[in-house]
C-alpha cells in the first residue's frame, strides 16, 4: 500500500504539502495522481524528451533517476532537474510532477514554495506552467481564434458551449479584441466524451467557420451537426491533465492558469501586471 504522510514544512526556506512513499503498484499512484492538478504531463511533452532522446539532455545521476522510476513505478518521464532542495530532484513524467531522491526510493508529491523577503514563490506552479505552455502549443493550429487586430497579449480558453459563464465570458470577447487580447479556444466537453455537449462541440469544431458557429453555440443557437476528423476528445484529455475541473478555465502565454471568469477589465489588469513582472 502507499505510505501516505501530509507535511507542512519549513525547512531551508521551503515550505511545502508533500506525500511520502513508493509504491509496489504503479497504477495506485497514477490513481492518486489523477486526483490532483498534479497530473499536468502530456503525450506531446513526453514524446519530445523520451527514450535516447531524454538520456542524451540528462546527466548520468538524472539518467539513473529516469531508469528507476521506470522500472519501479512505470513511468514516462520527461525531464529531470535539480530542485532547490538539497538531495530532491523535480521530475516531470506523464503522472505528473514529482520530488525524489537519488536513488528514488522516497517520492513527494505536493507544491515546493521558496520562501524569501520578497514573499512566497510556488516553484512547482512555475514548472507546471512549462508544461502547460509546451502542451498548449502543441495544439495551436486546433484553436478558434478570435484575434485582435492589434495583439498585445493572447489567452487560451477551454471552454464549454453550455457553461454560463463561458458565454459571459464569450460576450467580452469583442471587448477584449479591441484592448487588444486575442482569445483561443480549446475545448472542453465538462458531462465528458458521451455527452451530448461534446458531439455539439466536434460540430463546431468540424464547422466550415468555425467561430461563427461557435458564436451560434454561445448565443444558445441550435449546433447544426458536422462529421469530420477532430481532435475535440484530445483537447478534453489536455484540459484533464493540466487540471481544469471547470470552465472557463484561461491560461495565460507563460502557461500559468486562472480558474473561472474574470471580467474582461481585471484580465486585462493581470495580463499587463505579467507583463511588468
Amino acid at each position: 500500500m502507499l505510505k501516505k504522510v501530509l507535511i507542512t514544512a519549513i525547512a531551508a526556506g521551503l515550505v511545502g504539502s508533500f506525500v511520502f512513499g513508493i509504491n509496489s503498484a504503479p497504477e495506485q499512484v497514477a490513481q492518486t495522481q489523477a486526483s490532483t492538478t498534479q497530473d499536468v504531463a502530456v503525450q506531446a511533452v513526453a514524446a519530445k524528451t523520451a527514450g535516447a532522446d531524454l538520456s542524451a539532455k540528462l546527466s548520468p545521476e538524472h539518467q539513473d533517476i529516469s531508469r528507476l522510476l521506470a522500472e519501479k513505478l512505470n513511468f514516462k518521464v520527461s525531464s529531470v532537474s535539480d530542485s532547490v532542495l538539497p538531495g530532491l530532484f523535480e521530475v516531470v513524467t506523464e503522472q505528473g510532477i514529482f520530488y525524489v531522491n537519488a536513488d528514488a526510493s522516497n517520492l513527494i508529491q505536493g507544491s515546493l514554495y521558496q520562501v524569501s523577503d520578497a514573499g512566497v514563490v510556488d516553484l512547482t506552479e512555475q514548472a507546471m506552467g512549462k508544461v502547460r505552455k509546451q502542451a498548449i502549443q502543441a495544439l495551436a493550429s486546433e484553436t478558434i481564434n478570435y484575434p485582435a487586430e492589434n495583439e498585445k497579449y493572447s489567452i487560451t480558453v477551454f471552454t464549454d458551449i453550455n457553461c454560463g459563464y463561458c458565454r459571459k465570458l464569450h460576450n467580452e470577447v469583442a471587448q477584449l479584441n479591441k484592448m487588444g487580447v486575442s482569445v483561443k479556444y480549446l475545448a472542453f466537453p465538462r458531462g465528458g466524451l458521451n455527452s451530448a455537449t461534446y458531439q455539439d462541440m466536434a460540430s463546431i469544431w468540424c464547422a466550415e467557420d468555425k467561430a461563427e458557429a461557435m458564436n451560434n453555440a454561445k448565443r444558445g443557437g441550435k449546433v447544426v451537426p458536422e462529421m469530420c476528423t477532430n481532435t475535440v476528445a484530445k483537447q478534453y484529455e489536455l484540459g484533464r491533465r493540466l487540471g481544469v475541473t471547470g470552465t472557463p478555465a484561461i491560461v495565460f502565454d507563460n502557461g500559468q492558469m486562472q480558474p473561472g471568469y474574470v471580467p474582461a477589465a481585471q484580465l486585462v489588469g493581470i495580463l499587463e501586471k505579467m507583463d511588468k513582472s
